[in-house]
C-alpha cells in the first residue's frame, strides 16, 4: 500500500465514522434476485439458502444482516472501513442472536484468496465512489473469490445520466470547499440549493425541470445530511460509461451477465424501429445496452457479473424457470360495476402506473399473485393453478400448455410487473391466533422504518401500528395485545390525547377495533412469519 492510498482510506473511514451513512436494505442486491437471473441466463448458481455471501462496503449492515436472518443455513461476511458503522451493525447482529454472519472493519484492499470463495458478492454504492486502484481490487476479488457459478452485484453511477448530478456535485463542492465541519457543510449546501430552486421556480427549461426534480428527490431521503455528504462531497465520485465498465470486466477475467433491473434495458420495451436500429448498428449486447443508456440518459446501474468463459444466454426455457419462485407488487384495478379480482383485466404498479392486458394467461397470473402479495408461489405451482383456472383454453398437449404459461411468466418478469426469485419468502398472510412478526421488523418498528421479508423498507407513520408490530413475538393473542395497547395509552408510551381521558372500557373498545385494522394491514407489508 502506498501512503497516498493509506491517507485516502483514512480520510474516507473518518468521514463515515463522523457521519455514518443511513443504511437500508437494497432489494436488487438480494441473493434471491441474483440467483434467479443466473438461472435465466444459463448459470447454475448456489441456492440462496445454502450459500456464502460477501458484501464489500457493508456500512452498518442494514443490507446484509436481514439476509443472514432470512437464511440461517448460509454464511455471510460484511466488511467496511468505518469501525463506527461496523460497531452499529454488530449491535444489530447481537440483538438478533445471529451466528452465521461476521462484520469486520477491513479495507477492500486487504481481502485475499485466503478469505475463501463466495457464491454471491455485493458491492452496492462503492465502485464509482473509490479510487481507481480500489475499483480494480473489487474486480480482482470478483475473479479470485467468486465461486465457479457465482454472481457478483456491482452498482455504480453511470454516464451520460450522471452529468447533471456531476454539476450538482461541482456546485456543492465549490460552495463548501473551505468549510471543514460536516454539519456546516450540509447546511451551506442546502441553503445554496434552496436559493437555486427559488431562482428557477418559474423556469421551464429542461435544466429547470431537472433541478426541481432533484429537489423533490432530496426530500425523499430519511437522512439528507449523510446522503449529501457521502454522495456529493466525498473526494471520489467518478461516473463512467457502461461500455467502459464492461471493458474493465474483460481485463479481469469476468463478464457482464445482465442488470439487476434488466427490464430497463430490454429492447422489447423500445419502439420497434428504435430496437431494430440498435440491433443493426451494434456488434454485441454490450453495444445495444450502451445505446439504450444514451437514449434513456441512464445515471445508475446495477450490474450482475460472472466469470468469463461461462456461456451466457437468455432464451426462454421452461426448465430454467420451473424451480424459481414468483411474486408481484401490482394490484388489480376494479371496475365499480364488477369489483371482483376474478374479473380484473387492469392493474396498477406501486408507482401508480396503470396497465391492462387482454391475454387470459397474463390476467390469471397477475390475479393469483396479487391475491397473495407480497408472498411467493413456486412457478411450477403457478403454472398448475393457471392451467386449472383456464381449463377452457386447454390443449391436448399439457406440456405445450405449460410452456405457453411459463413463457407469459417470463415475459411479465422482463416487463417488470412480476418478480422471479431463487428462494421462497418467509412472509405469510394469516396473522393466526398468536401473530408473529420477523424479529428484524420488530426491532426496527420503533424507528418507523421497517425492513420487511421482501428485503424492502416499509415506512410506517402510525405510532400504534409500530407499537403493535414491536410486540408481535408469537406469545400474545389478540386480547393480550389489546391489553398492551390500552396500557401504552394510559402510560403515554403511545400518545393518543383524544383517548387518554376516556374510561378503560371505551379505550378497550377503540383498541380492539384498531388492532383488527392493524392485523389486517400488516400481512400485506410482508412482516409476518
Amino acid at each position: 500500500m502506498n501512503q497516498k492510498s493509506d491517507a485516502s482510506e483514512h480520510a474516507l473511514a473518518q468521514s463515515y465514522d463522523i457521519t455514518p451513512y443511513a443504511g437500508n436494505p437494497h432489494y436488487h442486491t438480494h441473493p434471491s434476485v441474483s440467483s434467479a437471473y443466473g438461472v435465466l441466463y444459463g448459470l447454475s448458481p448456489a441456492t440462496p439458502g445454502h450459500s456464502r455471501v460477501l458484501e464489500l462496503g457493508c456500512g452498518d449492515g442494514s443490507n446484509i444482516i436481514p439476509m443472514a436472518y432470512e437464511f440461517p443455513e448460509s454464511e455471510f461476511l460484511g466488511i467496511d472501513l468505518s469501525s463506527v458503522q461496523i460497531g452499529i451493525g454488530q449491535k444489530g447482529v447481537d440483538a438478533l442472536g445471529l451466528k452465521n454472519i461476521q462484520l469486520k472493519t477491513l479495507s477492500i484492499r486487504d481481502m485475499s484468496a485466503a478469505d475463501g470463495r463466495f457464491d454471491y458478492i455485493i458491492a452496492h454504492g462503492v465502485y464509482s465512489w473509490v479510487p481507481e486502484a480500489v475499483r480494480k481490487k473489487i474486480l480482482s476479488i470478483c475473479r479470485e473469490n467468486l465461486s465457479d457459478q457465482g454472481i457478483a452485484y456491482i452498482s455504480y453511477n453511470v454516464l451520460p445520466g450522471w452529468r447533471f448530478n456531476q454539476s450538482i456535485r461541482d456546485m456543492i463542492l465549490y460552495r463548501t470547499h473551505y468549510i471543514k465541519d460536516p454539519k456546516q457543510r450540509v447546511e451551506a449546501a442546502l441553503d445554496l440549493f434552496n436559493t437555486m430552486l427559488a431562482g428557477i421556480a418559474d423556469g421551464d427549461t429542461a435544466h429547470d425541470v431537472q433541478f426541481r426534480f432533484f429537489g423533490k428527490t432530496l426530500k425523499s431521503f430519511s437522512d439528507v445530511s449523510s446522503y449529501l455528504l457521502h454522495e456529493y462531497m466525498e473526494s471520489n465520485n467518478d461516473p463512467f460509461y457502461f461500455h467502459e465498465f464492461a471493458g474493465e470486466l474483460k481485463h479481469h477475467g469476468l463478464q457482464y451477465l445482465c442488470d439487476a433491473k434488466q427490464k430497463d434495458f430490454e429492447l422489447d420495451a423500445l419502439p420497434a424501429d428504435t430496437a431494430a436500429k440498435f440491433e443493426t448498428i451494434s456488434e454485441n449486447a454490450i453495444e445495444v445496452e450502451q445505446y439504450i443508456d444514451f437514449l434513456k440518459n441512464t445515471r445508475f446501474r446495477r450490474s450482475l457479473v460472472c466469470h468469463e468463459g461461462i456461456e451466457v444466454d437468455s432464451p426462454y426455457c421452461l426448465e430454467r424457470i420451473h424451480n424459481l419462485y414468483t411474486a408481484t407488487t401490482v394490484v388489480p384495478v376494479f371496475d365499480e360495476s364488477e369489483p371482483s379480482v376474478k374479473k380484473a383485466t387492469a392493474f396498477r404498479t406501486p408507482t401508480g402506473r396503470r396497465f391492462s392486458t387482454q391475454h387470459i394467461f397474463a390476467q390469471v397470473i397477475l390475479r393469483l399473485l396479487s391475491e397473495i402479495r407480497p408472498c411467493t408461489m413456486s412457478v411450477s405451482s403457478l403454472i398448475e393453478a393457471v392451467a386449472k383456472e383456464t381449463a377452457f383454453e386447454q390443449e391436448p398437449d399439457t406440456q405445450n400448455q405449460a410452456e405457453k404459461i411459463g413463457h407469459v411468466v417470463y415475459k411479465l418478469f422482463f416487463n417488470g410487473v412480476l418478480e422471479l426469485l431463487g428462494a421462497e419468502r418467509l412472509c405469510v398472510l394469516d396473522a393466526g391466533v398468536l401473530p408473529k412478526a420477523s424479529l428484524v421488523s420488530r426491532l426496527l418498528a420503533p424507528h418507523h422504518r421497517v425492513t420487511n421479508l421482501c428485503h424492502r423498507t416499509i415506512s410506517m407513520d402510525d405510532d400504534m401500528a409500530c407499537f403493535v408490530l414491536a410486540h408481535l413475538d408469537g406469545t400474545r393473542n389478540r386480547d393480550a395485545l389489546c391489553d398492551l395497547m390500552v396500557e401504552a395509552i394510559r402510560t403515554d408510551q403511545v400518545l393518543m390525547p383524544n383517548l387518554r381521558e376516556r374510561n378503560i372500557d371505551e379505550i378497550k373498545v377503540s383498541m380492539r377495533d384498531q388492532l383488527g385494522a392493524i392485523l389486517q394491514k400488516l400481512p400485506r407489508c410482508g412482516v409476518l412469519i
